[in-house]
This record gives C-alpha cells, structure tokens and sequence, in this order.
C-alpha cells in the first residue's frame, strides 16, 4: 500500500525535521496526518475519468460552453460528476444514474517468460480499470468491466506469449474497506 509506505516515510524522515520531501512536494506532519485521517474516514468508490474536455463535449451536443457549465454545476451539485480544471469525473452514483453497475470481471493471466517485456508493454493499453503485475502462480490481474470482457479476451488472445487467462465475475460487492 502506498499510503503505508508514505506513512512509513514519514515516521523515518519526521524525526529529524518538521517537513520531508516527497518528490518535489513538501509536507509538513500535520498535512500528512490530514491526508491519513481523510482515507481512513473515506469509502473507496469507483469513478470514471472522463476523456473528453468540456469544449469537444459543447461542440457535441451543440450548446456553448456556457450552457454546458450550467449542466456540468447540476450535475456536480447532484454528487453524479466530480468537474474541476481540465477534468470531469462520473462519480459511482453517476454511473449508477445511467445503468452502469461495478461488478467487474476479474481476469488471472499468465505469460510464457520468453515474452514477459513484449506482453507487458501490450496488456498495458489494454482498456481496463485496474492492471496490476503479480507474483505467484499468475503475471498479471486485469480488473475490467463485464461489458468489454469480451474484447479485453480477444486483445489479450492476440499476444503473443498468453499461456492461460481464467475470468472471475464479481456478482456482488460484499464489502470494501479503504486502502
């Protein structure tokens, strides 16, 4: 967990001085104790990252962009969408608004070791919510929307180097704890 880690860096570097550097961003104790205090409190949600500015999305639907922003603030208002500068986020109640349920397909793949790099550099575009490099009895983990499963199958077939994939289907979310 990266949020341990940071904490664990902060235990280690704090001792000696009030602020410590986390790239080029510097944060003082009280700022990284907001931080920890705001995960504990949350609830992990799912949100969808947007890829379209709000001026292509104007254009779209054929109003200004002032008209849009009126739209956008209801929207915001509402708790369906996060919007700030140069990003819109449809929140998990937002998808939910519009038929979209998160029960993921969860996919196991392993590659033969000869085409680790090739295979890695490809399962990384591949549309997924979540790609995550493991060890043990697989290589990788793709957490994908049912809805594209089947392509996400046809895109990780067509790699050279799969040696299996099994799907897991969520049904349900019985419970999610923050990180």
């Amino acid at each position: 967990m990266v949020l341990d880690e940071v904490e664990q860096t902060v235990k280690q570097d704090v001792e000696n001085a009030d602020q410590f550097t986390i790239g080029l961003d510097r944060l003082t104790k009280k700022t990284v104790k907001v931080l920890r205090m705001l995960c504990e409190s949350g609830a992990p949600t799912t949100v969808l990252a947007s890829n379209i500015n709000q001026r292509d999305l104007a254009r779209k639907l054929h109003v200004t962009r002032q008209a849009l922003s009126v739209h956008i603030t209801r929207l915001a208002d509402a708790g369906l969408i996060q919007a700030g500068r140069g990003f819109i986020n449809v929140t998990e109640s937002g998808l939910k608004a519009t038929g979209y349920h998160y029960n993921p397909a969860i996919l196991i793949v392993r590659v033969a070791p000869q085409h680790q790099r090739e295979a890695y550099e490809k399962i990384k575009r591949i549309r997924a919510f979540e790609i995550f490099r493991v060890a043990g009895d697989a290589d990788f983990t793709l957490v994908v929307d049912q809805r594209d499963l089947d392509k996400v199958l046809q895109d990780l077939y067509a790699i050279q180097g799969i040696i299996e994939t099994r799907s897991l289907i969520a049904t349900e979310t019985v419970r999610q704890t923050p990180h």
